[in-house]
């Protein structure tokens, strides 16, 4: 069945977000939908009969669900209490959707490795296969993303003072190592808009060591095509 607009329906005056001060969502997400996006892709367009570029998939398709399985835990263990405190209902919501969501991710990495070894005349259907659930996947991801931040980060936004949505930011930072950082700000960077690359260089350069901001700003630099990261620069005055 086709659905088929209707092009006399008249769209009303459109109503825009509201943004948050601080958004606990935005630049995180923004990078997850782009990993998504990208492993679908690849999942639709590779040869299945090359053994090598299933093989690449199945390991695009581990990256992405370390990104993902790292942003619940962070969510579960930062976010969740606060929303517990001051919208329990949407906590409850979460609390049902997040175990359902991994579960769904660690069915489809292992079916990406069942893929990446399935040869043959059963290839093809193997791959297309492994396709369909990735984007099923998404398009389920993408609606639980969509409640996050519209729903749960506009109620806490109306609930919690700001500072209180700072220390909940503030504690997800504090948690992630490193080497994780680096790898999800490599993620994360070239997903977001000059106005978000700005401001969170921008609150990295009033907090952190200069030693550690030179390094973010390498990595920024590393994964941002020229004229992106001369824009960045330009804004914050980074010589």
């Amino acid at each position: 069945m086709t659905a088929i607009l209707d092009p006399t329906t008249t769209p009303g005056t459109p109503t825009f977000v509201d943004l948050a001060p601080l958004d606990l969502y935005r630049d995180i997400h923004k990078g997850v939908r782009a990993a998504l996006f990208a492993v679908v892709e690849r999942a639709g367009s590779i040869d299945p009969g090359s053994s090598a570029a299933r093989s690449a998939l199945a390991e695009d398709v581990h990256r992405v669900a370390w990104l993902l399985d790292a942003h619940a835990e962070h969510e579960d263990a930062h976010c969740q209490p606060a929303i517990e405190a001051h919208a329990p209902e949407l906590a409850a919501v979460i609390a049902e959707a997040h175990p359902q969501l991994e579960a769904r991710v660690a069915g489809f990495v292992a079916l990406a490795d069942v893929v990446a070894g399935t040869d043959g005349d059963a290839a093809r259907a193997a791959v297309h296969t492994l396709y369909l659930d990735l984007a099923a996947f998404t398009g389920d991801y993408l609606a639980h993303q969509d409640f996050e931040e519209r729903e749960v980060m506009g109620t806490l936004v109306r609930t919690m003072p700001f500072e209180a949505v700072l220390a909940v930011h503030e504690a997800i930072v504090s948690s992630i190592p490193p080497d994780e950082m680096a790898t999800s700000l490599s993620i994360m960077l070239p997903a977001m808009n000059v106005d978000d690359r700005t401001e969170l260089l921008g609150g990295m350069r009033a907090g952190a060591p200069a030693e550690v901001f030179a390094g973010v700003c390498a990595l920024a630099q590393s994964v941002l095509a020229p004229a992106d990261w001369d824009a960045v620069a330009t804004r914050l005055v980074i010589g």
